[in-house]
């Protein structure tokens, strides 16, 4: 098991103890020595390596000439200093809120949950080749709250209606792969499309986000882990691949960055899921800085990536189709530069609205969403859709196969006397949940 990045007393004392030397503190602790050497710096104590060097400090040297004209231009320098300064200060303020946001949540979480126990499905596959199940799962937008009185009566989501789907998609999954399919699945992908909290920004709202970013971020890491432990149990293999969506930005950027697109909360809540699910040995997570995920899935290319670079297209249908084709052609050429073949699926989510476009080697396939009809779309004249997510099997020769979009608009939020009966979802510990 990973020792805790933490040192206990015990251990602690053991490094203090001059008489030990690294390879003793590592045989004692369980430790690494190079873990052992950094603990000793740490706590202030000098190595002993026999090799160290001692600085020579250099005699001061008059600046010349040259060096004394350039410093003239006193204004010059001070412009470029505010710059710089401001920079500096705003990547102070931004590391200053990860590092409380992820080392409070490391506090107040359990280490990790527990995994559940592989049963294997019963079918007859007869002759068929075993496929792969694919789920994509994106804008849930946790932390965002929908009032049915400013929608018309129509619109309506918060946090325990975005538990509510997630377990009705966790039945609708687990109900397809072990009802309504023959095949033999030896894995599910899960492709988390982005936008899974809400963030905070304000699109000119009068109020500030309903739940604070730490409970979105804290709601969604234990309702998502434990959707992932339960969906376990029902394959030997879960491969997990993310992108980042644009919502959960931060709050000073007014679009998505075109340089460091993965510094997002999205991608803290991803490592923060992947800290809850790590004593699961059969879901593997693949999480890196690349703008958009590449992956094959029985020998077909897939590349996944949020969707919010879409522009365009009309409000009745909601398909950017110029936008569409540029992507499929840009992606061919730039594959086809590098002598390698181009993606057959495209996997983006954004729109909220299922989409399926075909291309010359496959599809475009754009997911739905977990709010369905909200302010924004009423105002905007969007058409209404349900809100719904897709999953499909991937073949080995035939590409994408079976293919559902498993509606979520059937989910209903329980209630006993005005409160929300918490066992029929998932348990969120209390004292931080967005409700």
């Amino acid at each position: 098991m990973k020792k805790s990045p933490d040192w206990s007393p015990e251990e602690i004392a053991i490094a203090k103890n001059p008489a030990n030397s690294y390879a003793d503190i590592a045989r004692l602790t369980g430790r690494t020595e190079a873990a052992s050497r950094r603990a000793r710096q740490r706590l202030g104590m000098v190595p002993r390596r026999a090799d160290a060097k001692i600085d020579v400090v250099a005699p001061e040297v008059p600046p010349t000439y040259e060096e004394d004209r350039q410093r003239a231009g006193e204004g010059y320098w001070k412009q470029q200093f505010k710059v710089l300064n401001g920079k500096y200060e705003r990547a102070l303020r931004e590391g200053s809120a990860v590092e409380q946001l992820v080392g409070l949540a490391r506090e107040l979480a359990p280490i990790s949950y527990s995994p559940a126990p592989y049963v294997p499905l019963q079918v007859d596959a007869g002759a068929s080749r075993p496929q792969s199940a694919l789920l994509m799962l994106s804008d849930t937008h946790v932390g965002q709250v929908i009032a049915p009185d400013q929608t018309l009566g129509y619109g309506g989501y918060d946090f325990p209606m975005f538990l509510a789907r997630l377990k009705f998609l966790e039945r609708g999954v687990t109900s397809i792969m072990t009802d309504h399919t023959t095949t033999k699945l030896d894995e599910l992908v899960v492709c988390l499309g982005g936008d899974m909290i809400h963030g905070a920004l304000n699109h000119g709202a009068e109020a500030g986000q309903h739940a604070t970013l730490f409970e979105q971020f804290f709601g969604a890491g234990h309702a998502l882990a434990q959707f992932l432990r339960n969906l376990s149990s029902l394959v030997p293999k879960i491969r997990v691949y993310c992108t980042v969506g644009n919502h959960p930005r931060w709050s000073h950027q007014h679009k998505m960055p075109t340089e460091n697109r993965y510094s997002n909360l999205d991608q803290f809540l991803y490592a923060y899921i992947e800290a809850l699910t790590r004593d699961m040995t059969s879901v593997h997570w693949h999480l890196d800085k690349q703008p958009f995920a590449l992956f094959d899935v029985q020998g077909f290319k897939f590349h996944l990536s949020h969707g919010d670079h879409l522009k365009g297209g009309d409000k009745a249908l909601g398909i950017p189709n110029h936008a569409v084709g540029r992507m499929v052609s840009s992606n061919a050429q730039l594959f086809g530069k590098a002598q390698e073949a181009s993606p057959h699926y495209f996997l983006v989510g954004h729109l909220h609205r299922s989409i399926v476009l075909p291309h010359a080697r496959g599809s475009f396939i754009v997911n739905g969403g977990f709010p369905g009809l909200d302010g924004y779309g009423l105002a905007g004249g969007f058409s209404p859709v349900d809100p719904t997510q897709t999953f499909f099997l991937v073949h080995p020769k035939f590409g994408k196969t079976a293919t559902y979009d498993i509606s979520l608009k059937f989910a209903q939020v329980k209630y006993i006397g005005g409160s929300v009966v918490p066992d029929a979802h998932y348990a969120v510990p209390r004292e931080f949940s967005p409700a």
